[in-house]
């Protein structure tokens, strides 16, 4: 019998997914609530203004999550492994229904959270607005990467996706990695959707700030833009050199996990009165060490979800690899083109085989992070 979800919204959806065996009591458990606080701002500048425009609902979904030992050290293996989770396919369909069902979401929180909301209509029609996505748009449903691995950008289907400038999207945006093949260029980091970004568009659209300024101006509101960061999971490897006198043992392990990630789950406000010039993430090292990444500043008032939220791992199919692959020579000297880079490499692939749980379940936590992140700033 499959478990309850923790996040799922609508109760008749908990009631449909975990069957009559289960009590309406256990049916009903509420989820751990979300926390979110400020990054580096407060609620202060919406003070100006009840008028809200939303902008962007953008949904990033990881498509891939990795690890590789050391060789560093002097007890250190002279050999390494490493495992990567992947989700290299996807159902569009799915994700679309997602990304438009958050966007509804958010408009109907903001209102009730004392908001006024400005019509779509107002917003689409703006030549401001549309210099904004002449500049930043991409298109939807792009490969592309963060400092996770790999990810598959969707934004609601009435509005223009596009991604903060690069400075404002801070480390985790700008140092990406890549575990599947060829779903993001070596060179550049270009996304291998036509119409894609790449990290050297993200540094070129400096201009985004100012123009999202004058938009906010024209409007006589502040600019909302949603970002969602669902994860995909987690993965280990190790090598032990010490079991055996003649040669070393490999092994990895991974799980599929649906889950929210903290800091870059966030809502950003731009003001009418806000700088045109932009705003930093931070730079600190304590924040940006090892794996480590700064919460995103696209905004003069940020909101972000402050502890990463878990889910279900029952609507995942896993396949296991027989054995790992091998590196040749010429790929470990090459820096791990067409892989990792490790001497033996473990790979998981991972796919939904229950879509209705993956929807209920990544809407029910953007629910709760969203919900968390207005009380702060409710007017």
């Amino acid at each position: 019998m499959r478990s309850c979800h923790r996040f799922l919204a609508p109760c008749l959806a908990t009631l449909l997914l975990c069957g009559p065996g289960i009590s309406s009591a256990q049916a009903q458990t509420p989820a751990p609530a979300a926390k979110a606080a400020f990054t580096d701002s407060s609620e202060a500048p919406l003070a100006s203004t009840r008028r809200v425009a939303i902008t962007s609902v953008m949904v990033s979904f990881q498509a891939s999550s990795g690890t590789k030992t050391s060789t560093g050290g002097l007890l250190g293996a002279k050999s390494d492994a490493s495992s990567t989770l992947q989700m290299p396919e996807f159902d569009h369909a799915l994700l679309a229904r997602i990304a438009d069902e958050l966007y509804q979401n958010l408009k109907a929180d903001l209102q009730s959270s004392g908001f006024e909301l400005l019509p779509e209509t107002t917003v689409l029609a703006s030549p401001a607005y549309q210099a904004v996505a002449k500049l930043a748009g991409i298109s939807n449903f792009a490969k592309f990467a963060n400092l996770q691995g790999d990810t598959l950008l969707v934004g609601a289907s009435a509005l223009k996706p596009y991604l903060p400038y690069a400075v404002e999207a801070g480390k985790f945006a700008m140092q990406k990695k890549t575990h599947i093949p060829a779903w993001v260029t070596r060179m550049g980091m270009g996304s291998s959707t036509p119409g894609g970004p790449s990290g050297i568009s993200e540094s070129e659209i400096y201009e985004l700030p100012g123009l999202e300024v004058a938009l906010a101006k024209a409007l006589d509101a502040h600019l909302v833009k949603a970002t969602f960061v669902v994860t995909l999971g987690s993965a280990t490897a190790a090598v032990d050199r010490f079991s055996s006198t003649h040669r070393n043992t490999y092994s990895g392990n991974a799980f599929a996990q649906v889950g929210l990630l903290a800091g870059q789950t966030r809502l950003a406000f731009r003001s009418p009165g806000a700088n045109s010039k932009g705003e930093e993430a931070s730079r600190a090292y304590a924040a940006n060490f090892g794996d480590k990444a700064s919460p995103a500043k696209d905004g003069n008032v940020v909101v972000a979800l402050a502890e990463s939220l878990t889910g279900g791992t029952d609507m995942f199919k896993l396949q296991t690899p027989e054995a790992p692959k091998t590196q040749s020579v010429l790929g470990s000297l090459m820096g791990g083109l067409g892989g990792t880079g490790a001497d033996k490499q473990f790979v998981y692939t991972a796919s939904i085989s229950d879509a209705p749980a993956y929807q209920a379940e990544v809407l029910g936590m953007a629910g709760a992070a969203q919900r968390a992140m207005l009380a702060l700033v409710k007017r």
